[in-house]
């Protein structure tokens, strides 16, 4: 019984690795988009090869790979320095956002081995039932694939650990667009 609370657990250690302190990860219809959220006022996610900022209001901030910045449709003029940090926004969101499908991906899977473990658990009991099976042969090949799920769980932790990190440097650059793009300034949710 206690493998498989060890079990449940594991598969529910997968979700805290997709929200943390300010950072929610979500999926949204239409099209199955991967949002990152911030402070609950304002979405990231990528658009047609551009990082998407959006309010609550669906009020938007777009940045292209090469450093545009779009508000509201209407194209900003930026100087060159603004520009080389508008890129590095854009770099570091694209990569966030590629590691967060990475870890959710890899958090699906290894639910769906724990879910597997957990029914093999379950039905294994009847194998007690053969001669030269006990039950701690049960146990230990229970345990045994149960730590194999622990170890992936601790790797996709790591991971979601210097997600927090990126996530914090983002949220520096954000900060600093908003301090040196008037026009990001004058949005009260940016």
């Amino acid at each position: 019984m206690r493998t498989i609370l060890v079990l449940v657990s594991l598969v529910f250690a997968v979700s805290p690795i997709l929200t943390a302190d300010d950072l929610k990860i979500t999926i949204d219809d239409p099209g199955f988009r991967l949002k990152i959220e911030f402070d609950d006022n304002c979405k990231l996610f990528r658009k047609h090869g551009d990082i998407i900022v959006q309010s609550e209001d669906e009020e938007e901030v777009a940045i292209s790979e090469d450093g545009e910045l779009w508000v509201n449709g209407h194209k900003v003029r930026v100087r060159r320095s603004e520009r080389k940090l508008l890129i590095e926004y854009h770099e570091l969101a694209m990569s966030l956002l590629d590691r967060c499908e990475d870890i959710a991906e890899q958090g699906v899977k290894l639910g769906l081995k724990g879910a597997v473990l957990g029914i093999k658990a379950a039905t294994g009991v009847f194998k007690i039932l053969l001669p030269g099976y006990s039950t701690e042969d049960y146990e230990k090949d229970v345990e045994k694939a149960a730590k194999k799920l622990e170890k992936k769980a601790e790797k996709i932790e790591d991971k979601g650990d210097k997600l927090q990190a990126m996530s914090e440097q983002l949220q520096d650059i954000h900060d600093e667009l908003r301090e040196k793009i008037k026009e990001l300034d004058d949005l009260d949710w940016f």
